[in-house]
């Protein structure tokens, strides 16, 4: 249960790790919103559902972070909860429902970070390992 980075020249590289799958995309997500303001500070007053779809494990990574940064650019919100996310494979493609609850940023509370301009498929890659899952990411800053 954790978010770390990593060194990748002009772009930040990340790094999650979870015992389940579905963890490993929030604390994936806790990491991008990391970068960007201090979630500690991020309240959970505003909440949206998300349901997204990838043809892999990659691809729907690729779509959730993508989508949690177009909700925040859209919205002006940080979000640092992602509760009810359930990830589920049918024939063919794999299936995301989640929450992300999170509050407007405002500068004047919020110690800002870095602006996420993207998600990069460079370097993403998420696997099973004997400890859980882990995903790595690089973002376009």
């Amino acid at each position: 249960m954790s978010y770390s980075y990593l060194d990748h020249g002009a772009d930040i590289g990340l790094e999650a790790k979870h015992e389940t799958l579905e963890g490993v995309f929030a604390e994936a997500a806790r990491g991008l919103f990391s970068l960007m303001v201090d979630i500690n500070g991020i309240g959970t007053q505003e909440t949206v559902e998300l349901n997204l779809k990838g043809s892999s494990l990659e691809d729907l990574l690729y779509e959730w972070l993508s989508e949690l940064i177009s909700l925040s650019n859209l919205k002006g919100h940080a979000y640092s909860e992602f509760p009810n996310l359930t990830i589920k494979k049918d024939d063919s493609k794999f299936h995301l429902k989640a929450h992300a609850s999170g509050t407007r940023i405002d500068p004047r509370r919020h110690d800002l970070g870095t602006e996420v301009k993207a998600i990069t498929y460079q370097g993403l890659e998420i696997e099973e390992r004997d400890e859980g899952w882990r995903c790595r990411y690089v973002v376009d800053v």
